[in-house]
């Protein structure tokens, strides 16, 4: 199960994000898409190697692996635009062993061929409407580890939604732009979960954002999806700022996830008690002005009350109810041109209640990519 929540809950994909992205991606690549018009095409691949500490028996602790390759293609013009993006992507999660975010049975997840596609009509430079599956509006990280400052993802984007079917409309004006979406929310197939995200930028140097979600319905255990009560069924309110100085940038994120009690299923999978998550993190990047080089990272802090333990209504974390867990991650990068490596040296420590719970873990990472 908890490999499963990994693979089912990692993908927040937030376009603000790449604003932010550690690494740089060249330009798309323009084609003539004949009937279609012009369309932009860009390419990422990577791999890594790791080795890790103090992993739950019959766990990897180190090896190699393909982590993500993606083709995304996107007509530019016109009303009616359309987005497609295939591939493969495996997420590392800061406090689970690179080899236990492999995916399993997360249905038509961002891990399948179809990580997104959409239809957009776009009436003017300020607003957009989609319908289709893409990522989540919720979020700082995006779902691209080359997007981030780390390779691996906090705890945060663990218990934000990832990809999801729905309809979406971004806007922008001014200094405010933002994203409402409605969708079926945690891999549930309901469609029942409305997403928000508002960012409003003071300066070039300092933008805010607020985001949240919440079910509009209750989505019970058996469903095509995931039947995971507390997520389904769950809302989430958070938000960040980031600011820059020179080639330093620091995003300070908080998060709150709860969900009330439902009682209208087998005691087995009810939530008897009201279940919440609280997950932080202070995101930073500094660029060596002049340098291919960058260091990037991030510590985090993350605990959760949960009203059962291996009861079918689950926990937020996977370790257990009223787990607590902090960690850092230490992320140089270089690059050139296309061509990118970084390293990633992390600790995560959890208070976990179940028994295969990790309590002290070291990991490094080294990932090698490259972006067309």
């Amino acid at each position: 199960m908890k490999r499963m929540a990994v693979a089912a809950r990692l993908l927040c994909c937030l376009a603000p994000s790449a604003a932010h992205a550690a690494i740089s991606a060249p330009a798309d690549v323009p084609i003539d898409g004949g009937p279609l018009g012009p369309m932009e095409i860009n390419v990422g691949v990577d791999g890594l190697g790791f080795a890790t500490t103090n992993t739950p028996q019959g766990d990897k602790i180190d090896g190699v692996q393909l982590d993500t390759a993606l083709i995304n293609a996107s007509t530019t013009t016109g009303l009616i635009r359309g987005d497609v993006e295939v591939g493969q992507y495996t997420g590392l999660i800061l406090g689970y062993e690179p080899g236990g975010a492999t995916p399993g049975g997360a249905g038509y997840s961002a891990f399948s061929p179809l990580f997104a596609g959409y239809v957009s009509i776009v009436p003017s430079s300020h607003i957009k409407f989609s319908a289709g599956q893409f990522g989540t509006p919720e979020g700082f990280e995006s779902g691209q580890d080359w997007n981030n400052y780390s390779i691996y993802h906090s705890m945060i984007a663990y218990v934000e939604p990832g990809q999801s079917r729905g309809v979406n409309s971004v806007f922008s004006y001014g200094p405010v732009s933002g994203v409402v979406q409605f969708d079926d929310g945690y891999y549930s197939r309901r469609f029942n979960y409305l997403q928000w995200l508002v960012t409003y930028t003071f300066n070039p140097a300092l933008n805010v954002t607020l985001n949240g979600g919440s079910h509009t319905s209750v989505t019970g255990p058996d469903v095509k999806g995931i039947g995971n009560l507390l997520y389904n069924n769950s809302s989430l309110y958070g938000g960040w700022v980031t600011y820059s100085v020179g080639t330093f940038t620091v995003t300070p994120e908080v998060q709150y996830v709860y969900t009330n009690p439902i009682r209208l299923y087998a005691p087995q999978v009810a939530i008897t008690k009201p279940a919440s998550n609280f997950t932080s993190a202070i995101f930073a990047d500094y660029g060596f002005a002049g340098s291919p080089y960058s260091l990037g990272g991030f510590v985090e802090y993350a605990s959760e009350t949960s009203a059962h333990k291996d009861h079918g209504a689950g926990d937020f974390f996977g370790y257990g109810p009223k787990t607590s867990l902090w960690g850092v991650a230490v992320t140089p990068t270089w690059q050139y041109k296309q061509l990118f490596a970084r390293t990633d040296l992390a600790f995560s420590h959890v208070n976990a209640t179940n028994g295969d719970g990790v309590l002290a873990q070291f990991d490094a990472v080294l990932e090698v990519g490259l972006l067309y």
